[in-house]
């Protein structure tokens, strides 16, 4: 669905053993990533449940065999994305105004910082760039110590398109989250 929308979204394929994981793998190509994905688990991170750049059908089969024992056999193997400033992107349903668009900081960092700005749909390209600028991790898309800047346009357009979706679907979401949405050079 996100990718119908303009925004680039990573391969992902399900598993709930550990042949349907090795299989997801060869599928996507190493390295990949391996999450959790049982549903009682928000936060991914916070229990170990995310193991990133496993390189080969060893390393998966033994962290694919702890991540099941701990929290559970479902789980996600995932193209491994290359590293870039953490959004967060999304539409929040309010009961009075409908959906709104939501953009913030991402990863980890969302509920540490609580930095965040919100619109009404739809945004276009100059209200999107308005909402990334009101951030405070704004200066980290434009490139700190040594870091090349993040592609403001693919940001845009991801912001652009998730405003689309709300406007198109927003009667029908209760909500969409978009965490991390990685901002590379």
């Amino acid at each position: 669905l996100l990718a119908e929308y303009g925004i680039g979204v990573p391969r992902v394929l399900p598993a709930d053993c550990a042949a349907g994981v090795l299989a997801a793998a060869e599928q996507i190509g190493y390295p990949v990533v391996l999450k959790t994905d049982e549903p009682a688990v928000l936060h991914k991170s916070d229990v170990g449940g995310v193991l990133l750049g496993v390189t080969g059908p060893g390393q998966l089969a033994a962290g694919y065999a702890d991540l099941a024992r701990r929290l559970g056999p479902r789980a996600v193997v995932c193209q491994t994305v290359p590293p870039g400033v953490e959004l967060t992107l999304g539409i929040a349903r309010d009961p009075e105004l409908g959906p709104l668009v939501v953009v913030g900081a991402g990863g980890v960092l969302v509920e540490l910082l609580a930095d965040r700005a919100v619109a009404l749909p739809p945004v276009d390209r100059r209200a999107a760039r308005e909402l990334v600028d009101g951030l405070r991790v704004r200066a980290l898309l434009a490139g700190v110590r040594g870091a090349a800047p993040a592609r403001m346009d693919a940001v845009l357009v991801a912001i652009t398109g998730v405003s689309q979706l709300a406007v198109e679907l927003g009667d029908e979401l209760a909500a969409l989250d978009v965490n991390p949405l990685i901002c590379g050079p």
